[in-house]
């Protein structure tokens, strides 16, 4: 059964990653069972890397990535980085508040790998927390707004099949966002709200490269601009400013491409679930195991996105095998299961990356982040079962 192969392909994942610390090694193993249980693919690994390096998201990402690592590591050779958060956490009088506002910000304008853009920000500002705390909070916050924030590609997806407006999408799912972002304060900053001070003005100017990172949301929402290009036109302003930190600035990136292999599997991953018909597959499956239609609403958006790290991808799997069971009224429940999915994806970019930039071991992160996972899914459930 192919549900099963992507299964034991997800724990191999996460269990060679406990073990060994290496993130490359678990994708590789969790690949490697992936095609050997699935005779479609094997002989097709030179197809697979040929349609992943082929594939536009993939080109348009690595140039992406490089500028999201240049534009952190200018700010840090910089020192701009430090200022600024100096100023966020005196606004925020210190407290956590701080570490949340800048995912969360950030999450305002969904862009390639996003939660890595904000990982530096969050690790500078996040002194004395743990790797794994700074990791969940700017996991989290950055993703939390995908459940209602009417930009993202897969809640359009989800109003074209229902024919619904995409305010109307927006609204409905708003409650659900406000209980994650609740929770997910509640669960990693306690009970004690944020705290606000007033800013000097040379404080107040510190907080100028907020603007660079904010001007590629823009750029990407109101000029309709490829997430790679804006960072290129805000990466190469940034260099002109601060021309004499450039050299460093470059080298320090340059140490860090060694993620590149490791996007590469992950978009392996996904042409091998949507270009070889797995996907519908792994459908017609949970289909013919008798499952109903609420238990297959949850099951098979959430595999879907876990398997493949897209949202988009999981909803395009599970809304029709949804309808072709009667399940038209669950589409909502469907999405925010294709999004927990995507959460707990171990091929998802974001997660991925935030690994391997904190050091944190994959199974840690997704225990400690369970929890939060199930109050959403349990609201969830009640609001749009």
């Amino acid at each position: 059964m192919v549900t099963v192969s992507v299964v034991l392909s997800l724990v191999l994942i996460v269990t060679v990653q406990r073990f060994t610390k290496t993130l490359l090694l678990s994708m590789i193993s969790g690949f490697g069972v992936f095609v050997v249980m699935n005779g479609v693919l094997r002989g097709a690994c030179l197809e697979l890397f040929l349609a992943a390096v082929r594939d536009e998201s993939f080109l348009s990402l690595i140039p992406a990535i490089f500028f999201i690592y240049f534009l952190g590591e200018v700010m840090d050779v910089s020192k701009d980085g430090e200022r600024m958060t100096q100023s966020v956490q005196k606004l925020f009088h210190g407290s956590r508040g701080a570490v949340v506002f800048i995912p969360s910000a950030i999450g305002l304008m969904p862009m390639p790998a996003g939660a890595m853009f904000t990982a530096p920000m969050v690790d500078r500002m996040g002194e004395g927390m743990s790797n794994l705390d700074k990791l969940l909070i700017n996991y989290w916050f950055r993703h939390c707004l995908e459940f209602f924030w009417p930009v993202y590609p897969a809640m359009y997806l989800l109003a074209g099949l229902t024919s619904t407006k995409i305010g109307v999408v927006s609204l409905r799912l708003s409650p659900l966002f406000f209980v994650s972002f609740l929770a997910g304060w509640v669960y990693l900053n306690g009970l004690k709200l944020p705290r606000f001070n007033k800013l000097s003005r040379s404080e107040r100017k510190q907080l100028w490269p907020l603007i660079l990172v904010l001007s590629v949301g823009f750029m990407i929402l109101l000029f309709k601009m490829e997430g790679w290009l804006a960072l290129l036109l805000v990466s190469v302003f940034y260099a002109f400013l601060r021309r004499n930190n450039v050299p460093e600035a470059v080298k320090r990136t340059l140490r860090r491409l060694d993620v590149v292999p490791i996007v590469l599997l992950v978009f392996m991953f996904k042409h091998a679930m949507m270009d070889f018909g797995l996907g519908e597959r792994v459908s017609l499956e949970m289909m013919n195991l008798g499952l109903n239609t609420r238990l297959v609403a949850i099951l098979l958006p959430l595999l879907s996105g876990m398997a493949t790290g897209i949202t988009h991808a999981g909803l395009g799997i599970a809304y029709p095998v949804v309808v072709g069971m009667g399940g038209e009224q669950l589409a909502l429940l469907v999405y925010v299961f294709s999004v927990l999915g995507v959460l707990l994806s171990p091929v998802h970019l974001c997660l991925v990356l935030t690994l391997n930039y904190f050091k944190v071991d994959l199974s840690k992160a997704v225990l400690r982040m369970l929890p939060l996972i199930g109050v959403t899914a349990f609201v969830a459930y009640l609001l749009y079962a």
